[in-house]
């Protein structure tokens, strides 16, 4: 009995030694891989504070919006992302990167959510959602049933398997596409090359 024990705890953590990480972005990868020194370098782009209620009373916790940048010292190669944190002054509940090349994308949907919930505020809606996903698990999120409407952004929890939500207005979703646009300014500042085709 205590040999097949064995077997099997032994079988069990071969399996868990070889079951593949689960990377959700290509810079993600980059800050993962074994042997590795990586200068990585952030540059804070600003924050919204949050609000909550139908009277938008301020919580104390702001969305934070960081440049995120890594290099290999001595490598002429820069990897580009963004990284989304929520915190409540030196309390960080949780953080999200993205891919650089996920931006364009991203800015274009929060500038979409954020006019088509003030186009369509006095129609009565069946049931309209509208959303945008990263890799990584952070999501924009819009739903409108009669002319109720809700808006928010979501993010995965580091403490569970869950997500953290937290609504947003429209104004604040122009204000989060205006963050984007001077974030996406000062990555093409530092090589990046990222561009955003407009919807015109």
């Amino acid at each position: 009995m205590s040999r097949l024990l064995i077997v099997i705890l032994l079988f069990g953590a071969v399996a868990f030694a070889q079951a593949p990480q689960t990377i959700a972005t290509d810079y993600e990868w980059q800050l993962t891989q074994p042997g590795r020194t990586l200068f990585r370098d952030k540059l804070p782009v600003g924050q919204i504070g949050l609000v909550a209620g139908k009277k938008e009373k301020a919580t104390g916790e702001a969305l934070q919006v960081l440049t995120d940048i890594a290099f290999m010292p001595g490598d002429s190669t820069r990897y580009f992302a963004v990284t989304f944190r929520v915190m409540e002054g030196d309390r960080l509940y949780g953080e999200v990167i993205l891919d650089a090349d996920e931006l364009p994308e991203l800015i274009k949907s929060a500038r979409y959510l954020a006019a088509t919930a003030l186009d369509i505020a006095a129609t009565d809606r069946a049931e309209t959602d509208i959303t945008f996903h990263s890799r990584a698990g952070l999501s924009l999120e819009f739903r409108q049933v009669g002319t109720a409407q809700q808006l928010q952004l979501a993010l995965p929890d580091p403490l569970s398997d869950g997500e953290l939500i937290r609504p947003l207005t429209p104004d604040q979703y122009s204000l989060f596409a205006d963050l984007l646009d001077l974030t996406i300014f000062e990555l093409n500042r530092q090589g990046a090359n990222i561009r955003v085709k407009s919807n015109k």
